[in-house]
């Protein structure tokens, strides 16, 4: 057999010089089909789908069928100032509740880094992590509940009767109230990640600091946080968008309510969806909501460094 033959057998074969660079190239994408399936028909479908219908009016309590109204419902939105006021309900409970978890999660890693054996203690402070949302909704609902809650059964006890009070149902003071809920949920995650941050800064450290006569304080201010930088970026940015993105633990404290004090983006997308029948106008806000966690993620991560998903 001629090697000119050989060489034309072996390519048809695949067992040829050019058969193996072909299937050597296509080995990674056949093992990466199957993922690659699954995130376009969970993740890439389902975005593109919402995206097409917020070009239409889809409104089967009015009318049958899709009719193509362009840009109008985003026009819609960025007219209606029930969005915007919705939206700045939105950046007080994302903001708020991050801050204020951070601050909780710092106390509590800073509290058990010092303290010896508190393997319980950290059990103990990821439970309201491990807990359910829609259970956790539920207890702080009972606990804010105006007659026979928790809450105001303590302030009676000891001589607060006067600030007894109808926590979620007073458009004043019920958004704290839920954002208070939301802190006791989010820190132990937070948390977690400033411990397993802090255990790989090296005593040595601490041990020349303290040689030099540094202060706690100042070692924190030098060594600690300057040393958490990336775990602190990635916590606070996973916090944000899932705080932003929330939705169970509003829907079941107040639904929203009263009044709207505690709607924010998600749960007054469901509301046009679900109670207006309106998904074209749904549709379009969920584009809206996409586009700020996205275009928010990237600013955030340009503004405080690489580090954030180091």
């Amino acid at each position: 057999m001629t090697q000119a033959t050989t060489t034309l057998a072996g390519r048809i074969n695949g067992s040829g010089p050019r058969g193996r660079t072909w299937r050597t190239a296509a080995t990674p994408y056949l093992f990466l089909a199957p993922a690659l399936v699954a995130v376009g028909g969970f993740v890439v479908y389902p975005i593109l789908s919402v995206a097409v219908q917020s070009f239409f009016d889809i409104n089967p309590v009015k009318h049958e069928g899709w009719e193509f109204v362009g840009l109008q419902n985003y026009i819609e939105a960025a007219g209606d100032g029930a969005v915007w006021s919705v939206f700045g309900n939105t950046l007080t409970w994302t903001i708020g509740s991050v801050f204020f978890q951070l601050v909780v999660a710092m106390a509590g890693a800073l509290l058990l880094q010092q303290l010896a054996g508190a393997r319980i203690l950290r059990a103990v402070f990821v439970l309201p992590w491990a807990t359910p949302v829609v259970v956790g909704a539920l207890a702080w609902k009972l606990l804010y509940q105006p007659d026979y809650g928790t809450i105001n059964q303590v302030l009676s006890v000891v001589g607060l009767s006067d600030l007894k009070h109808a926590w979620l149902a007073d458009p004043n003071t019920a958004l704290a109230a839920v954002i208070l809920a939301n802190v006791w949920r989010g820190f132990p995650f937070i948390m977690v990640l400033l411990i397993s941050g802090m255990a790989s800064i090296p005593i040595e450290l601490y041990e020349a600091a303290g040689v030099d006569g540094a202060t706690w304080a100042r070692s924190f201010r030098s060594i600690t946080l300057p040393l958490l930088k990336p775990m602190l970026l990635t916590s606070t940015l996973m916090a944000l968008i899932w705080t932003f993105n929330n939705f169970s633990l509003i829907y079941v404290m107040t639904g929203g309510g009263p009044a709207g004090a505690t709607d924010i983006l998600t749960t007054f997308v469901y509301k046009s969806a679900f109670s207006s029948f309106d998904f074209g106008y749904a549709s379009a806000l969920s584009m809206i909501l996409f586009a700020i966690v996205g275009i928010g993620s990237a600013l955030y991560i340009r503004a405080f460094g690489k580090e954030a998903l180091s």
